[in-house]
């Protein structure tokens, strides 16, 4: 069986364009390592932001894209409904309120992943207009939604991707620097 997983993990890297050498593991702890479920934890944001309120909706919707780099539906709910409350200090577009609301009105993992493109279009601008310092990374999957591409920011440049989660989890390639 393990074989097996690590004979269809390489052919899915090689799907995506990407070579072994730029792979990295994703370390399994806790009661997830005895389920054998990868979890992805994220890394530290070293860009900064013009306040704290702009940090929160940008910060939550990293949370919200880490939940759908798991596969977990239910933390995706859970982080698109504090997105959601941390836009209420912030000034920003109505489509951003409605595509998080989106997220948060529905647990199928599918469902959410379209609303989350839909909602990593605005946070792009979002983040571009209000980044004071550091650097994200815009990044892009070129298979996502039956090969017409989808897009989303990380506060690092390894790629883990938020569509496909654990099947297909460094596809992708860094579009843009945002700073």
């Amino acid at each position: 069986m393990k074989k097996l997983f690590l004979v269809l993990s390489s052919f899915l890297i090689l799907a995506c364009g990407e070579s072994k050498k730029n792979q990295e593991t994703v370390t399994v702890s806790g009661s997830e390592a005895s389920t054998g479920k990868l979890v992805y934890n994220g890394a530290k944001r070293d860009a900064k932001f013009k306040n704290d309120e702009v940090t929160s909706v940008y910060d939550n919707y990293n949370k919200l894209k880490t939940a759908l780099v798991n596969t977990d539906s239910e933390a995706a709910q859970n982080a698109a409904e504090e997105m959601i409350s941390s836009m209420e200090a912030v000034e920003v577009e109505a489509d951003l309120k409605e595509a998080a609301q989106a997220i948060a009105n529905t647990n199928d993992i599918n469902k959410q992943r379209v609303h989350f493109k839909k909602l990593t279009s605005g946070v792009k601008t979002f983040v571009e207009e209000n980044i004071s310092g550091g650097t994200l990374y815009y990044q892009y999957c070129p298979m996502a939604f039956d090969g017409k591409g989808a897009y989303w920011i990380s506060n690092e440049k390894k790629v883990y991707n938020p569509y496909f989660g654990d099947v297909m989890l460094n596809c992708g390639t860094v579009s843009e620097e945002i700073n």
